[in-house]
């Protein structure tokens, strides 16, 4: 059904936020299909934006959150959003870690179920919460394959990109905080685009000298026939830091099978006994026992990957 154009003719962020702001809390597709539409923007003159150019950044926000920092989008996996089954189903089908790497055939599979998804319940329920005054961001009708948006609409969206990433952003932090109470860095998870990592070569001197260039999980020797990585014993993908008091030597096997897995609870309880021996040599830890305990019970109770062991 067209939305007919009442009120001011402008658009403004306050009336955005406000639109999140009161909108159910069942999901988070209302901050996802802003996103969307303000990077298709950016992409594109054009005022018909394809469902299938919205349905792939659809793809591309909720892998991330999905696959790597696994993070829910409902409070239990049974009442877990249809773009979140999707990816889900696709990452396993084609076990695959990150998006790139996901084959032609996947990425079209899951572009093509996403551009679908937004039909059903998700274009049209967009402006329910619609503050008064407000005109529409765009229109669509039951059948088309595509929203339009007027020239100011588009304007809109693009000079004004990064405040509406900004709301967008913080509404979906804030959905996601009362789904997963215990995950660190919320906020940053939902507004990279990415995964990127930084080099963890200039810890490898110390944990060296600390390791006897041992791998910390099968304690085989390192060297030429094993070769030595530094892994996080609670996963990147958890925590986003790279603190000495989660890295330590791995033998390259270990660390790969490892991959973003939580360890067995002993090979916590021997991390304790190993961040003893770096604060004894007078290396200054960030965190202490406690809260190393709480951040892996936190994963636990966000139902991260766990128990694995070599």
């Amino acid at each position: 059904m067209e939305i007919p154009l009442k009120g001011r003719a402008d658009l403004r962020i306050g009336d955005i936020a406000a639109l999140m702001r009161h909108a159910r809390k069942s999901a988070s597709y209302k901050p996802a299909l802003l996103k969307a539409l303000v990077r298709c923007c950016g992409q594109s003159d054009d005022l018909h934006i394809s469902l299938n150019s919205i349905g792939r950044e659809f793809t591309k926000l909720y892998w991330n959150q999905t696959v790597v920092y696994h993070l829910r989008q409902a409070a239990s996996l049974s009442k877990e959003s249809m773009a979140v089954k999707l990816i889900r189903r696709i990452a396993q089908a084609y076990k695959a870690h990150d998006l790139a790497r996901l084959p032609a055939a996947g990425r079209a599979e899951i572009d093509r179920q996403m551009s679908r998804l937004l039909t059903v319940n998700v274009l049209s329920a967009f402006h329910a919460s619609r503050p008064p005054g407000m005109p529409p961001l765009f229109q669509w009708e039951p059948g088309q394959d595509h929203v339009a948006i007027t020239p100011k609409a588009h304007a809109f969206l693009k000079t004004q990109a990064a405040a509406l990433e900004l709301v967008a952003n913080f509404y979906w932090a804030e959905f996601l905080e009362g789904c997963n109470r215990l995950a660190p860095r919320i906020v940053q998870k939902v507004s990279r685009d990415g995964a990127s990592r930084k080099s963890l070569q200039k810890y490898f001197k110390i944990l060296s000298e600390e390791s006897n260039l041992q791998c910390f999980y099968c304690e085989a020797l390192l060297g030429e026939q094993r070769a030595p990585t530094v892994d996080h014993v609670i996963p990147w993908s958890f925590l986003l830091e790279d603190d000495i008091w989660d890295l330590v030597l791995a033998c390259a096997r270990c660390n790969s099978s490892k991959s973003d897995w939580l360890p067995d609870r002993a090979f916590i309880e021997k991390l304790l006994v190993r961040n003893r021996d770096l604060s004894r040599d007078g290396i200054s830890l960030a965190i202490g026992e406690p809260e190393v305990e709480r951040l892996y019970e936190a994963a636990i109770s966000v139902e991260w990957p766990r128990s694995w062991s070599p």
